[in-house]
This record gives structure tokens, sequence and C-alpha cells, in this order.
């Protein structure tokens, strides 16, 4: 009797065992996030460019650390959640092998009648110049600030803001439950490096609102996407749907020369993929598309890669650096561009 026992107990531990690692394993394979170590210097934009398909998409990554109070302090050794989404390097399913069916019971072999081959035409597939979160969060230098609100506060009482959450805001005129706004941050003016003359106001397009309705006398909205974070202040201004341009067979390289003279939020340093704003526009015959190379602001005119432009006015554009073996900054010199030989 005590053999029995003892054998039904060990059976019954093996089976415990064995749910709890089956259990690990189902766990493993159901997990949609990967865990990254926070190492020294790190920021969730550094973070973002090494693991994440891009860069910009950091505020997605922060949205799943809830317990991540300011993006911009995070500490050696803390554990930030990145949704497999996002992730560069996806490993693709493998392929399905279809089962052949077995020689006894494979259909007969009829002749096939004579038929006109089919001439396939392939599929072309286009591309974007940059992605649409990039584009439309790309920004601008405009003369007037355009504001039709304001970013009050928000129902959690948070100062900073980030996609899914909800703000109070105060328009300039009623708005309905489902009308939408840009986010908008001025980085103040602009001014040419070179001739100091006023170029206008730095815009960023910090996220996009959605009115859901009234609360606590104010108009209550939803941050349905946020490329940066937002802060109570920001300004809200018109909203209207913004597709990126395509890549084109055979950008221009016009003969038209130039300054930088601003850079993304403004950082004095910047590098590849960075986003700059020129000083010609469409009244100089810029076409969105066009490549310029790039002349590092130094003693001597040292070649530095080459930009695109992806957005233009008046007077002003805005590009992506497609390529830079040193820093960019604001008064780098922008000239037509020669392909290598």
């Amino acid at each position: 009797m005590a053999k029995i026992t003892r054998s039904l107990s060990i059976a019954t531990f093996v089976f415990v065992i064995w749910g709890v690692a089956g259990a690990g394993l189902l766990y493993a394979q159901t997990e949609e996030y990967k865990e990254y170590t926070v190492q020294k210097g790190d920021t969730l934009w550094d973070i973002s460019s090494k693991e994440v398909i891009d860069p910009f998409l950091w505020p997605k990554v922060w949205k799943e650390n809830p317990d991540v109070k300011n993006p911009d302090l995070i500490y050696p050794g803390q554990k930030i959640r990145i949704p497999l989404s996002l992730l560069q390097k996806q490993v693709p399913p493998p392929p399905v092998e279809k089962a052949m069916p077995s020689a006894a019971v494979r259909p007969p072999v009829r002749e096939a009648k004579r038929e006109e081959p089919v001439v396939k035409v392939p599929l072309v597939r286009k591309e974007y110049l940059v992605d649409r979160d990039t584009y439309i969060s790309a920004g601008y230098i405009t003369d007037i600030i355009d504001s039709k609100g304001e970013v009050l506060g928000a129902p959690s009482e948070q100062t900073l803001l980030g996609q899914g959450d909800y703000a109070y805001v105060r328009t300039a005129q009623p708005a309905k439950a489902g009308e939408k706004f840009y986010i908008i941050r001025s980085f103040g003016k602009v001014k040419h490096p070179e001739t100091g003359k006023m170029m206008g106001y730095l815009i960023d397009v910090r996220g996009i609102a959605e009115v859901v309705g009234k609360e606590s006398g104010e108009t209550k909205v939803r941050i349905t996407n946020s490329f940066s974070d937002v802060l109570v202040g920001d300004l809200l201004t018109d909203f209207f749907e913004m597709d990126p341009p395509f890549l084109t067979g055979n950008p221009r390289t016009p003969d038209i020369a130039g300054f930088i003279v601003a850079t993304k939020q403004r950082h004095v340093l910047n590098g590849q993929l960075d986003l700059v704003y020129l000083d010609r526009g469409r009244k100089d015959g810029l076409e969105i598309g066009d490549i310029f190379a790039m002349t590092a602001r130094a003693k001597y005119e040292v070649p530095n890669g080459y930009l695109q432009v992806i957005s233009m006015r008046e007077s002003t554009s805005t590009a992506v650096v497609r390529k830079a073996s040193k820093e960019v900054s604001s008064g780098d010199k922008t000239r037509m561009f020669s392909p290598p030989q």
C-alpha cells in the first residue's frame, strides 16, 4: 500500500512539473514583447533607433511602459518592454509545404487543351519618400502661427501626454465630437544663418487629437497619434489628411544653391535621416523629391552627403538627410548634387 501511495505521489509530482513547464512554454510562444535592459546613457530614442523599425515610433514604446513617467529619465538596469510588432528584425513564418497526393489516389492525367499563353504583367510596388508618421511630424517654417486652440490639461492631471491619453482643450470655435486637430508646438523664430533675415516660426507637429465630447465644462479630446511628447500649453491647428509622396525612379538634381536654416527640434548637431529646413521653396523652382548635395559649415567647404526634399512651402522647404559623413547643422550649404560615377 505504501508503494502504491509513493508511486501516485511521484506521478502527481511529475504531472504538476510537466504542467508548469508546459504553461511556461505556452507563455513563451504567446509573449508579445521583447524585454530590453537599459544601458548607461540610453534614451527611448536611442533604444528605438537600435531595436525598432523607425526611431520616430519611440512614443509607442513609451506607451507600453507606464512606469516610465518621463521618457528622458530612464536608468541603467531598468527593464523596457518593446512590442514585437515594432522590432526591426522579424522572423518570417516557415513556408507551409503542401502534401502531394499519393500515387494510389492521384487523379488520371487528362490531355490539356491548347491555349494561348497568358502574359503576366509584373506589379510595380511604389515606395514612399518617407513613412507617414515621419512625413506628418516633419514640421515646417511658417510666417504666422495658425492656432485654433490650446491643450489646457488632462483628467489624469498629467502634464506630459502621449498616444491614447485624454486631454482638455479650448478651441477658437465650438468643436463637435469626431472633429480632429493637429497638435503643434512652436520652437520660436528662425533667422537666416548667413543674412540674419527672419525666415518665420519653426513648427513641430506633435500628434493628432480627436474630440470625444464635453467634460468638466471643457472640450475633451483623445490623442489618437503622438509623434513626440505632448505638453499642456501645446497648440491646435486644422486637421487635413496627409499622405507622403512616392519615390520617383529618376529624381531631379536642380542647380539651385541655398542654406540649411534650421534642423529638427533645433538640435545643434544632426546626422543621417534627420530632418532639416531649407531657405528655398516653390518660388525658387524646387519640387518634392529634389536631391541636393550638402557642404559642411567649416573653414573649408567639405562635401557632406546629400538630402531630399519631402515637403514645400512658398519660400522654404523640409528635407530628409539621406546620407551624411559628419554632423549636419544650421548654416550648412546646399548645392547641385552630382551622382557618383
